[in-house]
């Protein structure tokens, strides 16, 4: 069956777990063929058996990828366009976080989280955004936080890159809709997902995340982005969990490592 993005090619990053391979999924299953970029193979792979699985004639391209690394981008994108010729959708999802202080956190921390978060970012948005502006279509999709809208405690590098992206994403559009180029960022509040499942920071069954978000609803958010009518865009889609307030930060504030996306 012919789904709403058949015919479309679609990279999404930090594919391997949560949110983004929940919206590799969620976009195959609207029949666009998938490039899946995370740095481990294993999770890659399954995804894309799954992928395949599903009756809607969409294809996965499974390409383990360090997103922070520039020559691993350049080879993202170059099996990207020799298998399907162009890419029309960009998930930048990737990221990683850490929680502390400026006493507790370190400049190695921040250089990590940057890194991942920011870097991939303008790698990613580098490699595919220019072949949309020439072509003169395309959606580039920010998979950010509400970390990227109001400072929260104990998050400062985390809330910087989250931040960092949303200035990145509002900067771009004013190249990107004259274009006919749709720029979207996704801000997500608690999302069950593995984030925090290190060093303790979260246990899985703690009754905080029966109220939070699936990794899957914040996939159809990436879904609603890129199937807009022609003659509209929505640049950004504010999500919080039924447990967490407008003015909340991330609904729990964790103490330790965490990793978002792969």
């Amino acid at each position: 069956m012919a789904g709403r993005l058949s015919g479309r090619t679609a990279v999404v990053t930090g594919a391997g777990k949560g949110i983004g391979r929940a919206s590799a999924l969620a976009l195959a299953r609207e029949g666009a063929h998938v490039v899946l970029a995370s740095r481990t193979k294993s999770d890659l792979d399954s995804l894309a058996a799954e992928i395949a699985a599903l009756d809607t004639g969409a294809r996965a391209l499974p390409v383990p990828t360090d997103v922070s690394d520039e020559a691993a981008v350049d080879a993202l994108a170059k099996a990207a366009f020799d298998t399907f010729g162009q890419v029309d959708i960009l998930v930048n999802n990737a990221g990683v976080g850490k929680n502390g202080t400026v006493s507790t956190l370190t400049t190695e921390d921040y250089d990590w989280i940057m890194t991942t978060n920011m870097r991939s970012t303008w790698l990613c948005t580098k490699a595919f955004f220019p072949p949309m502006l020439q072509r003169k279509e395309g959606w580039v999709i920010f998979v950010s936080s509400v970390a990227g809208l109001n400072g929260l405690p104990n998050e400062p590098i985390y809330c910087a890159t989250k931040f960092a992206q949303m200035g990145f994403a509002q900067s771009i559009d004013y190249e990107a809709y004259p274009n006919n180029v749709k720029v979207s960022v996704i801000a997500p509040g608690g999302t069950n997902t593995d984030y925090g499942f290190y060093n303790g920071t979260r246990t899985p069954g703690d009754p905080m995340l029966d109220g939070f978000q699936e990794a899957e609803d914040v996939a159809e958010a990436v879904v609603f982005a890129a199937t807009q009518p022609p003659k509209s865009r929505v640049f950004m889609v504010w999500m919080r969990p039924m447990n967490e307030s407008l003015g909340a930060g991330s609904g729990v504030h964790f103490k330790g490592a965490a990793a978002d996306a792969d």
